[in-house]
């Protein structure tokens, strides 16, 4: 049996942003932090009802496509929380900064319960940063959530190959 390797999702991911970010260049950086963390709860949110219903309306953006952008819009987020809004920034550079964030995660890999670990987690996740975000560490809330994230992915990919 063939394992789908976090390696290959994180590639799928990267070679979406860059041709994204061919379309909407820079577009992101007026968005606020708040703003993003909004919409990558609504994308999780989506994942949920598909999965819960078991059946999806809009069959042209499958779920993997909808995990990708939560995990594109995570790592967006990290991006923004590394650079100054001000600053000239080219996409050679944001690339970098992009490979950066996977690179944390790997090199601050906490154990994740895979049992556990679920996409009604993720929300309740999410839900208590938007409660407690003044108390929480943002980079290290978000890198867990990308960690979770590409692991429930990894997880879905190899169930549904």
């Amino acid at each position: 049996m063939n394992h789908i390797s976090i390696d290959f999702i994180i590639k799928r991911c990267k070679k979406i942003f860059e041709e994204k970010l061919k379309d909407y260049d820079f577009s992101w950086r007026v968005v606020k932090i708040c703003s993003m963390i909004d919409q990558i709860f609504i994308k999780v949110f989506r994942i949920h009802n598909i999965q819960k219903r078991g059946s999806q309306k809009v069959e042209e953006e499958k779920i993997i496509d909808t995990y990708m952008d939560v995990i594109n819009y995570i790592v967006i987020t990290l991006i923004k929380l590394n650079i100054n809004n001000e600053e000239n920034i080219s996409h050679p550079k944001v690339i970098n900064l992009y490979n950066q964030q996977f690179n944390k995660i790997n090199s601050n890999k906490k154990i994740v319960k895979r049992e556990k670990l679920t996409i009604n987690k993720i929300l309740e996740y999410i839900l208590y940063l938007k409660q407690k975000k003044e108390e929480i560490s943002l980079e290290q809330f978000l890198l867990k959530l990308l960690n979770m994230t590409l692991i429930l992915l990894k997880d879905d990919m190899e169930r549904n190959k």
